[in-house]
């Protein structure tokens, strides 16, 4: 694709589009904790950390992809219990634990990956490779040394592309009981040294 244009900060007023596009990669695994879809959606609009999200998007400003990365604590949502609270109220006290279990933290020198979406219409047009090429540079241009993802047992094919990118599977941890809240009975942790 010729016309896609690189951000390494999503632009404003593209929240809802990457929280759409966030929830459509993702949502069959947070269906469950943060759903229904449009409920998902509005979570993600809100709490989307446009300092996390590199972005394309085409000539015309419509955005094509996301890479959301975590350096510390905060990635792709800048969620809080507090946020959780005020979108799901009590309900958000059954939700703690298991997207506690969802969370990872990279240690010092290494960038987490948080999700790489492209939209159905960019697809096979090149925009998830400028996006892996930007998170690359994003990483050493920032000093990181290494970057790291989990990829669930369900998603083989985004196995087969990290490990084409160089990605190596480190460790495996299982999701046990929380398996039929989360859809999926493993991740992968996966890392690739720059």
């Amino acid at each position: 694709m010729s016309d896609v244009i690189l951000y390494q900060e999503l632009p404003r007023g593209h929240e809802a589009d990457a929280a759409a596009l966030y929830w459509e990669a993702f949502g069959g695994k947070l269906g469950k904790l943060l759903g229904p879809d449009d409920r998902g959606r509005q979570f993600f609009t809100k709490t989307v950390n446009p300092a996390a999200v590199i972005a394309a998007t085409d000539g015309a400003g419509q955005l094509l992809g996301i890479a959301a990365h975590k350096a510390g604590t905060q990635g792709f949502s800048t969620a809080t219990t507090a946020d959780l609270f005020r979108h799901y109220g009590l309900g958000s006290l059954w939700r703690l634990i298991p997207l506690a279990v969802l969370e990872r933290y990279a240690p010092k020198g290494t960038l987490q990956m948080d999700g790489i979406c492209v939209a159905e219409t960019a697809r096979g047009q090149g925009v998830g490779s400028a996006l892996f090429d930007a998170l690359f540079g994003y990483a050493r241009q920032n000093g990181f040394t290494h970057i790291t993802l989990d990829v669930i047992d369900t998603n083989p094919r985004a196995k087969a592309l990290y490990e084409r990118l160089g990605f190596i599977a480190t460790d495996e941890v299982t999701t046990g009981p929380l398996r039929p809240l989360l859809g999926f009975n493993s991740a992968t942790k996966m890392v690739l040294a720059l």
